[in-house]
């Protein structure tokens, strides 16, 4: 199989693999990570050792999917770190952090620094607090719901998601904290 054949199935495979992806990408396409702590894992195995830890809106080349475990996908980071990062995490789009941009679509803000912000997920301004119990109707009701949500949000730590990872059996491709910890080799 030439080069140019293995580059277009890897292309293929990964428009079909990678749920929400808009189109196909080459080998050397930027892509985008999705998710909060995604780990770059030095190995297509979610127990291998993370070599790095990216944050949504964070770019990367992609290298293709490995070619045994073809939910893996080989990625360049930023600052030239190569590892593998689990499919679902990436998108060939940024994802949308409208919150942080200019009408240009100039970043503003560290996509890290507005993920560990909260502001990510904050559902109610205090305007809109305030709007919603001035309605009549189920308006107030609604208010409190969502407090009450931001209010449970609070308690989901990375943490506690990264041990119902564990305990469920699932894999741990998401980690708790936002740095490469170190391994027990010392590296």
């Amino acid at each position: 199989m030439g080069m140019k054949t293995s580059a277009a199935l890897a292309a293929a495979m990964l428009a079909l693999g990678l749920p929400g992806m808009a189109g196909a990408a080459k080998v050397g396409d930027p892509l985008y990570v999705k998710a909060k702590n995604t780990r770059v894992m030095k190995s297509p195995s979610p127990t291998a050792d993370a070599v790095v830890i990216l944050q949504p809106g964070e770019q990367v080349k992609w290298e293709g999917a490995d070619p045994k475990q073809k939910q893996w996908h080989r990625v360049t980071a930023p600052g030239g770190k190569k590892g593998f990062v689990f499919q679902t995490n990436l998108s060939t789009t940024p994802p949308k952090m409208e919150l942080v941009t200019d009408p240009g679509g100039k970043r503003q803000v560290d996509p890290k620094k507005f993920v560990a912000s909260g502001a990510a997920v904050k559902a109610l301004s205090p305007g809109a607090e305030k709007y919603g119990n001035g309605k009549k109707g189920d308006y107030a009701k609604a208010v409190a719901s969502i407090k009450a949500m931001e209010a449970r949000s609070k308690t989901v730590t990375p943490e506690r998601i990264a041990a119902h990872v564990k305990e469920a059996g699932l894999f741990p491709v998401v980690g708790p904290r936002d740095s490469v910890a170190k391994t027990k080799g010392g590296r």
